[in-house]
C-alpha cells in the first residue's frame, strides 16, 4: 500500500452532502453530525487498495484524518486498536498506529463517494487490505487489547457469498 500526503494546494474542494452522523467511543462517547464531519480539515492521500481478487487499484482519497476525527472524543493512552464499524455491522479491528494514519474518506479521485460508489464514507489507510477498508463508517471505538489477544476476535466480517 502506498500512502502519500498531497501538497495543500491539491486538497480537494469537493462539495459534500453527508447524511449520517459518526459515533466515536473514546474516553467519552460523542456523535459527530454530518455538518461537523464536513467542517473537519480535509486531507488528501494516494492509497493503493489490494482486493481479495489480487487486483490493486490506486486512488487519491480525500477526507478527514482519523487522528483529527478522534480528537473529538480523545482515546485513552492505553489504546492499542481502533474498531471501525459500518452501518451494516461490518467491523474491523486495526492497530492504533495504522488507524491514525488513515482517512475517513468522503471522495475518491475528486468525486464525492456517493457519485462513484455505493457508500458515502470509507475508512482507508496504508497497510490495510481492501476488504478491511470499511464502507459507510458509522462508528469508531478505541480498544485496549491484552498482549496475545487476537484482534480478529473483535471483528465482524460480512463476506460476499
Amino acid at each position: 500500500m502506498t500512502d502519500s500526503t498531497a501538497e495543500p494546494e491539491r486538497l480537494a474542494d469537493v462539495p459534500l452532502e453527508l447524511e449520517r452522523p459518526l459515533s466515536i467511543a473514546g474516553t467519552e462517547s460523542v456523535e459527530l453530525s454530518p455538518s461537523t464531519l464536513e467542517a473537519l480539515p480535509r486531507r488528501e492521500r494516494r492509497i493503493e487498495v489490494a482486493c481479495l481478487s489480487g487486483s490493486r487499484t490506486s486512488h487519491v482519497w480525500c477526507g478527514a484524518a482519523i487522528d483529527d476525527v478522534l480528537e473529538r472524543a480523545p482515546i485513552p493512552d492505553r489504546t492499542t486498536h481502533v474498531l471501525v464499524e459500518s452501518t451494516d455491522g461490518y467491523r474491523v479491528c486495526v492497530d492504533v498506529e495504522t488507524a491514525l494514519r488513515g482517512l475517513l474518506a468522503f471522495a475518491r479521485d475528486g468525486d464525492p463517494l456517493p457519485d462513484v460508489a455505493d457508500h458515502e464514507t470509507r475508512f482507508v489507510t496504508a497497510d490495510v487490505d481492501g476488504p478491511r477498508t470499511v464502507k459507510d463508517v458509522a462508528r469508531l471505538e478505541a480498544a485496549t487489547l491484552s498482549p496475545g489477544e487476537d484482534p480478529e476476535s473483535y471483528e465482524e466480517l460480512l463476506l460476499a457469498e
